[in-house]
């Protein structure tokens, strides 16, 4: 499942902001894109390419959750790869009454996925809440990012796998530009993106102003785990990032 991305070079924020996910004992390599290597601007092409996996038999220690990222604190340590959390203020913010729409699910039918959206809230040490691997089948939407349709990017992150095989964005990766996001609400709308861009990046140069910062529109982020796994960790190296706008 080779999928290609437009490689660009998003500025990384200050804290590295990571997803996480557990390994799994199916013989196979996870998901890859090739990670953006030219400026934010860029729309240039790249082709994806393999990496080592996950090994079968990796311990419950190996499993680290869906999303996550490093706290706030710029003086995190550089090799934190647990959690996910924005760094920087996101969008408009939650749902601002008991009487505000919020979203229940996500459809991507380009890659098969059709999943109820779990949600996701900020820990007490400033990591998102990273979805149990028994529910890896589930997405979750970031709670203290936007309602879809609002002023800012609303956050969707899930889990590439778990350690009994693909979970819902193992195929994230393969999305291109064009391809259709449909985010329904609790008061039965939906809002439709479609995505302007697929990347890979470093854990460690994660792009936080791009996937957090503020927006004048909405917009919407689609997150996972990617590249290589490192068993010395117990986390894969990269993320997966969809960039996607309203249709």
């Amino acid at each position: 499942m080779i999928g290609r991305t437009r490689g660009a070079a998003l500025a990384a924020g200050a804290v590295a902001v990571v997803l996480g996910a557990g390994a799994w004992t199916v013989s196979s390599t996870p998901p890859s894109v090739v990670p953006a290597s030219s400026s934010a601007s860029s729309s240039a092409s790249s082709s994806t390419s393999p990496s080592a996996g996950a090994s079968a038999g990796a311990s419950a220690s190996d499993s680290a959750g869906a999303a996550g990222g490093a706290s706030a604190d710029a003086g995190a340590a550089p090799g934190h790869r647990e959690g996910f959390a924005p760094s920087v203020a996101v969008g408009s913010g939650p749902a601002d009454s008991a009487s505000s729409p919020v979203p229940v699910r996500v459809s991507v039918p380009r890659i098969g996925v059709d999943s109820t959206l779990l949600p996701l809230g900020i820990a007490t040490d400033g990591s998102l809440q990273v979805p149990d691997l028994g529910e890896a089948e589930q997405a979750g939407w970031l709670t203290t990012s936007a309602v879809p349709g609002r002023p800012g990017p609303t956050v969707i992150a899930g889990h590439v796998d778990s350690r009994t095989g693909p979970a819902v964005f193992f195929r994230l990766h393969e999305l291109v530009a064009g391809d259709e996001v449909d985010v329904h609400l609790d008061d039965g709308s939906v809002v439709v993106y479609q995505v302007d861009d697929v990347v890979r990046v470093s854990k460690d140069d994660f792009p936080t102003q791009e996937v957090y910062g503020p927006r004048p529109g909405p917009v919407l982020r689609l997150l996972t785990c990617g590249g290589a796994f490192d068993r010395a960790t117990g986390h894969y190296e990269d993320n997966v990032i969809a960039f996607a706008s309203p249709r």
